[in-house]
């Protein structure tokens, strides 16, 4: 533990001695003095914490230490590959590299993925890579997928109470996914209820600093493990003939709530100096999965560079032991991935070549 999180905790106990009140009174009185004084203690005790760059350390931190010394290497731009396990799977930094390289780009590729994390949680990670690494991508591949845009609160279907599910519901990433599950983006009337309350707990341990005091780190203290996964035996059996099928694509746009989300994403990167924000998903073998990214480069992407997997070469290539999962690559099946995607993306032009 970090010596300042014990001057934090001092602090807290100061905080609340001081704002006790001098007599008894009113039972209202009480409660209300309680909750004051909760109120400023959390308030002070979050605010010298991110003073001092002291958080709750999860892995999605650890890879984001990985990314700053590959991206703080040289002055090459930066491609960051922003994603869930899909892509903590199937985006390796160091091959996608060395093929741009070989054709020309000098640029550098980042993989800032985790499994299970939502755009909002990627996004606040990602914000974290540029603050630390005081480096401005070039460009920015943002991972999309139906189960995420569909369930606004995704975290509580994969876990709950855990410390990367408390600490990304802070107060704006809370009233985006409010906006989302009243949008309805969860599972029915029911699974909207369990996602209100759910949200409604993880909104006030992160407030009452949970898990910070305990578990917090400063930056330069954490670990640094690369984000790419490379697996090489399957972990459920696959049918790999599903790549050979494919559901018919329709033009459409994503869910309101993310789709705000993603609008307000692209005017704040392109405010920091991000020249392009472009979209993307590993592929699936769930014809559906695929069909909707066709849906949305068609359609809300249609004025971005939007790389779907659904492409009949890529799959037929695909159809084999190449699967650790229905959902996710072996790196049998990354290394085919990425020769593909590598020639995807300077077919859209989103790249500079060297000069």
């Amino acid at each position: 533990m970090h010596w300042s999180l014990f001057i934090l905790a001092g602090m807290g106990l100061v905080l609340a001695h001081a704002l006790k009140l001098p007599g008894t009174g009113s039972r209202s009185t009480s409660i209300t003095a309680f909750l004051l004084g909760l109120f400023v203690t959390a308030v002070a005790v979050k605010s010298l914490a991110a003073a001092n760059g002291i958080g709750r350390t999860t892995d999605f931190d650890r890879f984001v230490n990985a990314a700053v010394i590959e991206a703080t290497q040289d002055d090459a731009p930066l491609v960051v590959f922003t994603g869930a396990s899909y892509s903590r799977n199937g985006i390796d930094p160091e091959r996608l590299t060395l093929a741009l390289r070989e054709r020309g780009y000098p640029h550098r590729v980042v993989n800032l993925s985790i499994e299970a994390a939502s755009i909002l949680e990627r996004d606040a990670h990602l914000q974290q890579f540029i603050k630390l690494s005081d480096r401005m991508p070039d460009v920015i591949f943002v991972e999309v997928a139906r189960d995420f845009d569909a369930r606004a609160a995704y975290m509580f279907g994969n876990s709950k109470f855990n410390v990367r599910a408390i600490e990304q519901f802070d107060l704006a990433n809370s009233v985006w996914t409010s906006f989302g599950i009243l949008g309805g983006a969860c599972d029915g009337a029911k699974g909207c209820l369990m996602d209100s309350a759910y949200l409604g707990l993880h909104a006030t341990l992160n407030f009452l600093n949970v898990g910070l005091i305990g578990g917090g780190e400063p930056a330069a203290d954490i670990e640094a493990v690369p984000a790419y996964d490379p697996q090489v035996e399957a972990r459920a059996k696959s049918q790999p003939d599903l790549a050979l099928k494919s559901n018919p694509v329709s033009v459409f746009q994503g869910p309101q709530w993310v789709r705000s989300f993603r609008y307000q994403q692209q005017r704040r990167l392109a405010g920091q100096g991000v020249r392009q924000v472009a979209y993307y998903q590993p592929p699936t073998l769930d014809p559906s999965a695929r069909a909707y990214l066709d849906g949305l480069c068609a359609g809300e992407f249609i004025e971005h560079a939007c790389i779907s997997p659904n492409d009949p070469i890529l799959m037929e290539q695909l159809n084999g032991d190449h699967w650790f999962d229905p959902s996710h690559l072996l790196d049998s099946g990354t290394a085919i991935y990425n020769r593909w995607l590598v020639d995807e993306i300077i077919a859209s032009e989103i790249l500079e070549p060297a000069a």
